[in-house]
């Protein structure tokens, strides 16, 4: 499936992490994180892949698209949600709240 920027961009701001945040957690440069979500350059298949493997293990969805316009499905991303409270559930996944 083919993934835009965009869609990167869209999941980053529905899981509330910051580019930065993403680069780490992918193994992936912020640059290039930054680059692809401006539409400036596509990332090398293994890179791309990173980002899109941690994306998908903290519950983000993508779609491209692949079912009849009729139907009203695009391009897009959405959250299983169920999938995003056992990633933020996992030890030390969770940021810590008022220092406990």
């Amino acid at each position: 499936m083919k993934i835009s920027g965009a869609q990167v961009k869209a999941a980053r701001f529905l899981l509330k992490i910051t580019q930065p945040e993403l680069a780490e957690a992918s193994g992936v440069a912020e640059r290039t994180i930054q680059r692809f979500e401006a539409d400036e350059s596509i990332p090398k298949d293994a890179n791309l892949d990173k980002i899109v493997g941690e994306l998908e293990r903290r519950g983000i969805e993508f779609t491209n698209g692949d079912r009849p316009q009729s139907s009203g499905d695009g391009m897009g991303v959405r959250v299983n949600f169920e999938k995003a409270a056992a990633f933020a559930r996992k030890p030390g996944q969770a940021k810590k709240e008022g220092g406990h």
